[in-house]
């Protein structure tokens, strides 16, 4: 790959006998296609995805789209949710992700400086943005808010947003730490595999500032 010739990636969910958030995944496709190429002519309705293979079809499986103006390649992979009970604010620089890169290597050098931490909360411009593979939602008493500066607008993000489950806020690091104005007091991780449902709360006393 190269910046003239990009690659993209969309990473969608197989569970329950069926594939999730597919209109979403295929309006951002169409968007990426359209402002990197020009027109977001040919974007599939993703319905043509080939089956998930038997000995994965009783998994959460990971399914891989890898795309530029046409279709790359499909993957299929099992699934493991990560353990993250800790989180390290970092400062992203001027690090740009609003499309979805199959090169990942800033938010990899990103995630490299979480020291004992398990993950990274990204910092752009001073406001919180994401971690380095999802999207953030902070409970405060019963609202759950997220970033309105997110560094890429991640499908389960949009379908948390359009449902008005979630409501988006400005974000800085002190508002999401212990005595913050908003009351948060948790925050989950969310993307295509990770929906808000299945997220495991991590207490914001274990944020490192």
């Amino acid at each position: 790959m190269t910046q003239n010739n990009p690659l993209f990636i969309e990473t969608i969910r197989w569970s329950d006998g069926k594939f999730h958030l597919l209109e979403l995944h295929r309006r951002r496709m169409e968007r990426t296609r359209l402002e990197v190429f020009g027109s977001a002519c040919g974007v599939p309705d993703l319905t043509w995805l080939p089956p998930v293979p038997e000995n994965l079809k009783n998994q959460t499986v990971k399914c891989r789209v890898i795309y530029d103006i046409a279709i790359r390649s499909v993957e299929f992979e099992p699934y493991a949710q990560r353990k993250v009970g800790s989180l390290k604010i970092v400062d992203g620089g001027g690090i740009d992700y609003h499309l979805k890169y199959h090169d990942r290597s800033a938010l990899s050098g990103l995630a490299g400086m979480r020291g004992d931490a398990d993950e990274v909360i990204i910092v752009k411009d001073g406001f919180i943005t994401d971690t380095s593979y999802s999207n953030l939602i902070f409970a405060a008493g019963d609202r759950l808010l997220s970033s309105d500066r997110p560094l890429l607008h991640g499908v389960m993000l949009s379908h948390l947003l359009e449902s008005g489950k979630v409501s988006a806020a400005t974000l800085r690091p002190d508002d999401i730490l212990p005595g913050n104005r908003y009351g948060i007091t948790s925050a989950f991780m969310v993307n295509a595999m990770l929906p808000l449902d299945t997220a495991k709360p991590i207490d914001i006393s274990n944020i490192i500032r």
